[in-house]
């Protein structure tokens, strides 16, 4: 029996050896049907390496979901995408991550759950220790600190914020989690996270808040609310909302309630799935996918100016391309400056439009 000192359970770097000795045990203990693919080729991989050489024989190989790692070397194996690698031979798939591994334990069951059992090498945090909860059920990031949110969840912000002014008011529409309104904190920004779920707020201000973010419940398109909430009667310089128009029924309604709230020269920052690369049965809590010209028609539709679009390719963001190779789809809007040319905008918030 494995003794688990308290660094050992997931959200937590785990010690080599440790790490090593936990992965022998669930090989060990595998009477599964079929063989094992494991998923992540961090350095977790690494630390269990000795341990899946001496399993060798039921490894099939090692997957990742980003495509700058695949066709790397990790020992006798070669990585591979996980739609590549997991197929009729995968009976279990192993999640190699310590700091991650609610996260992914999560998408895999949901990705992968009916035809392949889930295996992880850590206990479930006390969640009850934390106060405040959010279970994964794919519609939403979960994490309790930046680190346990996906790097390619965080990069859409970190593009948002660099292009950002310090003390630039900005609107977190639908934050979720509250992870995003964290990272243009960070950068400087002053934020207002807003979310329709009571239960995404209560967990955004239990780990994510700070001096310079809030959250509220609210639905953007009650301006009234929001206004009193930001304790403002003026607009925001700018707006972010990352993964949302997928999620409604009627996204042009959203949008409109944006343009709305922005001050004349304000920016918005959003994405959504490409359409062209990812089917809509790979994402039941979404409603519809966009290609790239009916987003910006969309756009376009409620008054915004001065479109620019990119493409989300594994961990980089390419100005200009939305091809089948890019997931998920960016977009910089401006709204125009009213008639008399009336410069309205603090410092604009687009100091640095997107290049």
């Amino acid at each position: 029996m494995i003794q688990t000192p308290a660094k050992c359970e997931a959200g937590n770097p785990a010690a080599p050896a440790v790490a090593c000795q936990r992965a022998r045990t669930v090989l060990s203990e595998w009477r599964g049907r079929g063989g094992i693919a494991v998923f992540g080729a961090g350095a977790h991989t690494r630390k269990i390496l000795p341990a899946l050489k001496e399993h060798a024989g039921i490894i099939v190989g090692i997957a990742d979901d980003s495509p700058p790692v695949w066709g790397r070397e990790i020992g006798p194996w070669t990585v591979e995408s996980p739609d590549r690698l997991i197929d009729e031979r995968v009976g279990g798939i192993l999640v190699s991550s310590d700091v991650q591994q609610e996260t992914l334990a999560g998408r895999l069951r949901r990705d992968y759950g009916r035809r392949c059992a889930i295996l992880t090498l850590y206990p479930a945090p006390d969640v009850t220790r934390d106060g405040v909860h959010l279970p994964f059920t794919g519609e939403r990031q979960t994490g309790r600190t930046l680190e346990e949110i996906e790097l390619g969840h965080r990069v859409r912000y970190y593009w948002a914020a660099q292009h950002l002014d310090d003390g630039t008011r900005v609107l977190d529409a639908a934050c979720g989690n509250g992870y995003g309104t964290r990272v243009l904190a960070d950068a400087g920004a002053r934020v207002l996270g807003v979310d329709a779920s009571d239960e995404a707020i209560a967990f955004a201000r239990h780990h994510y808040g700070g001096a310079r973010c809030a959250f509220e419940t609210a639905s953007i398109d009650d301006h009234a609310s929001l206004l009193a909430k930001a304790r403002t009667s003026r607009p925001f310089d700018a707006i972010v909302s990352m993964e949302t128009i997928e999620h409604l029924e009627h996204p042009q309604v959203f949008l409109r309630a944006a343009f709305e709230m922005l001050e004349p020269g304000g920016a918005l920052y959003c994405s959504t799935p490409n359409a062209d690369a990812m089917a809509l049965d790979e994402a039941p809590y979404h409603r519809r996918h966009f290609r790239t010209d009916q987003t910006l028609r969309l756009l376009g539709s409620v008054g915004f100016r001065f479109l620019k679009w990119y493409g989300q390719e594994g961990l980089q963001i390419l100005k200009g391309r939305c091809g089948a190779a890019q997931r998920y789809q960016l977009f910089f809007a401006l709204k125009p400056r009213n008639a008399n040319g009336r410069r309205a905008v603090r410092r604009a918030a687009v100091r640095q439009r997107p290049r």
